[in-house]
């Protein structure tokens, strides 16, 4: 047997016993530290479980207005749509007249898991990707 071969064997004995073990429960000790609600919470979601999708804000230009960020995010916590991050943006792909009480391309973002899109959906959000915009900084909420 080669060096190299004898340490790559090595190496790889010595990380799988570094992992985790499938199939084996946690010490009675190590269950008991554990809050009660982290052990019926599933674990949060991976990046390719998740999808941002997007609203108008309803604003108009010279009025302001519209929804909040944090309205809009309640709308979708009230349909039980976990909601991982909300962010504040503008539409790139249309062209906005300059009008008083034109509409303005201001959108509101929400990152939620992939699972949630049709109760999304529902609710007249759509999926940001057949967007393109960019993040703005979020309007104060009082106008």
């Amino acid at each position: 047997m080669s060096s190299r071969y004898l340490c790559l064997l090595l190496a790889a004995i010595l990380l799988s016993a570094c992992g985790p073990r499938e199939g084996v429960e946690p010490a009675p000790e190590e269950q008991a530290t554990k809050p009660e609600e982290e052990k019926e919470e599933s674990p949060p979601a991976s990046a390719e479980q998740l999808i941002w999708v997007f609203e108008s804000r309803g604003s108009l230009q010279c009025e302001g207005g519209g929804t909040t960020l944090s309205e809009s995010q309640d709308r979708l916590s009230g349909q039980g749509v976990t909601v991982q991050e909300s962010r504040c943006g503008v539409r790139t792909d249309r062209m906005y007249p300059a009008v008083c009480g034109g509409q303005t391309g201001d959108i509101l973002l929400h990152l939620i898991d992939k699972r949630s899109l049709d109760a999304a959906l529902q609710l007249g959000f759509d999926p940001a990707q057949q967007a393109q915009y960019e993040h703005r900084d979020c309007p104060s909420d009082n106008g």
